[in-house]
């Protein structure tokens, strides 16, 4: 697998390859928008070769430029003689300065410069095309169509472009894709492709150019790409170096007023410090526009769309970082609440989505996604975050605001989602072309052990009754402080459910011959008996038994899950694990996180200090101290050597929405923050590793305060001492941190 890089603006984002090129079939390339590839072809060729990448700087997840250099290439140089030619060999002559910027399209600039001491002729050819995929198809689902996908009109001798697609069904618009530059070609071919995707005729246009270049000369070409439909048309812009600086400067400058707003985190450690900026501006890229709120969507770059249980999930770890984020996304996720019971949709009244989106095959029927809420966890995560953001802000209108989907969601656990009446929560796909696993683990393998890979319905997952218990007794929290005299009898019902269900879920769910828990109950109340990491989410929710707790943890600590870059999703041990798989041995770092917040909930902080030097050991070794989606479960010591690094898994997010939000979580994990909106003020018990010698927080947010948080290591004793200072400022949130 080559590396890849992601580049995004709001609802739009760009996947090429490290020389900026963008190639058919490879990888994912391609500029998307509205869960669509336009522009699916972008290369570069320099006298009929490719160019030879330098190195590139990606900025702030918008912009980049690539340094590339001419490949090896035979020129007509003069002799001594004025009438004779001698082919000369030219290498690394010509400079080439790609520099892209994703605002609306793609705006790019591509400078020539000659530094061979004579003259050189150069000619390059730029391919375009666009295919006008779905997502869905990128990522390998079956299309079977006829006909062709897009035609293209060719204007002004080949210096403008026009690339439309074939709608499949009159329900699906047809979309266009304008191309521009700011240089005539010498000519252009167009060339009939046949997609992988689906079998249908698309149109490649080759556009060639001729340059005679001095010495020291510099030749500029702008490009312009525009898919249809987007707030403002990138033909507008005028890409000179100037304007680039100015578009490229406005753009970072909403980034800094984001940082502004966030948590900061200054260390004497720089990995660590690197950790925690690249997660705040991942976090950032991955904001989508819906109406006047920005809700946080799942991945780049195939999960680029509004998420139930992933945004969720990655709005809970960021509560002490930004509490905007989870306020926004539950805002939006309230008004896509599901109202009606829907089969193809795996739909139900006052359910979360799973997932939406916006391509052909959505819009034709084909899937179930315009939104699909096949998520058996999405709902009572919606709860859960709804109550800690109370915590977190003592916002009083937004109890109110978002009352009324909160109960509708409790609506929902107790009609819908606990299918047989017995208390618990259980999935059973009715969509045919649904998720079959509907918890955080869906890929078809993910489920197996003593019943095999796909346990009878209904199945009620171990970790989702977590949720379910912490969904409950958060709720029952956040009435008895906003709630009027009529909802405290509700508070009462609430926690007297949450009792009855931990009861039954120690009971049903211990697999006492490995004191632990089982993954899931079958719809016979059969254990599905694998030893995994879910589990340990229930530690994070509270729901695990005291007694029960050490015996959790231990057996979550033995190499056989531990692998010494974090806790594997299976044990080495189980007879369907694999390393490289996506959830059955593979290392989440989101699933760590939680399982460290769950390890301090209950008093194991040796343990959870451990958990979290391996995640930061993992982090410091991918680019920029980036966690991903997840990386492969090989062992970091075997016969006795330790791996540098750990194996990346192939197809990963990056960057990835509850990745990203891991950093911030595991500091929030590690100084044990709980917010007091009664005396805003953070309590703290904090550990710290060794390497953080010193750590100050600053601008956390509690209620309407701000508070500077400063720990450091007692060089007498060893341990961490904390100091609190209450900023000056004491702002309430802004309602525009971030437009």
């Amino acid at each position: 697998m080559t590396e890849t890089i992601t580049l995004k603006d709001d609802q739009m984002f760009l996947v090429s390859d490290t020389a900026g090129e963008i190639k058919n079939g490879l990888e994912g390339h391609g500029l998307y928008f509205e869960d669509t590839r336009y522009l699916s072809n972008l290369e570069l060729t320099i006298n009929g070769q490719a160019p030879q990448a330098l190195n590139y700087t990606a900025d702030y997840n918008i912009a980049a430029t690539f340094h590339l250099s001419s490949p090896f290439f035979s020129q007509l140089q003069p002799t001594d003689s004025s009438i004779s030619q001698a082919q000369t060999a030219v290498a690394h002559a010509v400079s080439i300065i790609r520099k892209r910027l994703v605002q609306d399209g793609l705006l790019e600039e591509l400078k020539f410069t000659n530094f061979h001491p004579e003259p050189l002729t150069v000619d390059f050819s730029l391919k375009v095309s666009a295919d006008f995929a779905d997502i869905f198809e990128v990522r390998g689902y079956p299309r079977h169509l006829e006909g062709s996908a897009a035609r293209v009109e060719v204007r002004d001798n080949g210096q403008r472009l026009e690339f439309r697609s074939t709608p499949v069904k009159p329900e699906v618009p047809a979309r266009t894709l304008g191309f521009e530059s700011s240089l005539a070609p010498q000519s252009y071919k167009i060339n009939e492709l046949v997609s992988p995707h689906n079998g249908l005729v698309f149109s490649q246009v080759a556009l060639d150019y001729h340059l005679e270049l001095q010495t020291g000369q510099a030749v500029t070409l702008n490009l312009k790409v525009c898919p249809g439909k987007t707030r403002h048309s990138a033909g507008e812009k005028k890409l000179t170096d100037a304007e680039f600086a100015k578009l490229v400067a406005q753009a970072h400058a909403t980034f800094e007023q984001w940082e502004k707003e966030c948590t900061r985190v200054q260390s004497n450690d720089y990995l660590f410090n690197r950790l925690m900026r690249t997660s705040r501006l991942d976090l950032r890229s991955l904001l989508q526009r819906s109406g006047e709120y920005m809700v946080m969507t799942a991945g780049l770059p195939w999960y680029f769309s509004f998420f139930g249980r992933d945004s969720l999930i990655a709005s809970i770890q960021t509560l002490s970082l930004n509490v905007n984020i989870a306020k926004d996304t539950l805002r939006v996720l309230a008004q896509y609440q599901g109202k009606e019971f829907n089969d193809w949709r795996d739909e139900e009244p006052g359910k979360i989505l799973h997932e939406l989106r916006r391509g052909d095959m959505t819009l034709s029927g084909e899937m179930p996604h315009g939104p699909y809420y096949g998520s058996v966890d999405s709902t009572l995560l919606f709860i859960w975050c709804y109550a800690l953001t109370l915590d977190w802000t003592g916002d009083r209108e937004f109890f109110k605001e978002l009352w009324p989907a909160v109960e509708k969601g409790l609506e929902w656990a107790s009609h819908y989602g606990d299918i047989d009446g017995d208390g618990f929560i259980e999935f059973n796909r009715r969509s045919e072309r649904g998720i079959l696993h509907q918890g955080w683990k869906d890929s078809d393998e993910s489920m197996g052990g003593s019943l095999g890979p796909h346990p009878t319905g209904p199945v009620a997952l171990v970790e989702v009754q977590g949720y379910y218990y912490a969904a409950l007794t958060a709720t029952a929290r956040v009435l008895r402080r906003f709630g009027d005299p009529d909802q405290q009898a509700l508070a009462e019902s609430l926690d007297t459910q949450a009792g009855r269900l931990k009861e039954a879920f120690n009971l049903k769910f211990w697999w006492p011959e490995e004191n632990f828990f089982a993954q899931a109950l079958d719809g016979q109340k059969e254990q599905v008996r694998n030893i995994t990491s879910n589990p340990g989410h229930c530690l994070w929710s509270g729901i695990v038994d005291q007694h029960k707790a050490a015996a959790v943890v231990a057996r979550l600590m033995q190499p056989d899950m531990l692998s010494g870059w974090g806790i594997r999703t299976m044990s080495a041990l189980d007879h369907t694990y694999n390393p490289m798989s996506y959830h059955n041995g593979s290392v989440w770092p989101h699933d760590n996180s939680l399982i460290a917040a769950g390890l301090r909930r209950y008093g194991f902080d040796k343990e959870a200090l451990a958990l979290v030097e391996q995640l930061l050991a993992a982090a410091t070794t991918f680019p920029d101290s980036r966690l991903p989606e997840l990386y492969c479960g090989f062992p970091r010591v075997e016969d006795g050597i330790e791996e540098a690094a750990p194996a990346a898994y192939p197809v990963s997010c990056s960057p990835q929405a509850w990745a990203a939000g891991s950093g911030p979580f595991l500091l929030q994990t590690l100084l044990d923050l709980q917010p007091d909106v009664d005396t805003l003020t953070v309590r703290a018990n904090p550990v710290l590793p060794a390497s953080l010698e010193n750590l100050t927080l600053l601008g956390l947010r509690t209620g309407n305060s701000r508070t500077k948080l400063t720990f450091w290591h007692d060089p007498t004793t060893g341990e961490v001492q904390t100091l609190s200072t209450r900023s000056e400022e004491s702002p309430a949130h802004p309602a525009t941190f971030y437009r």
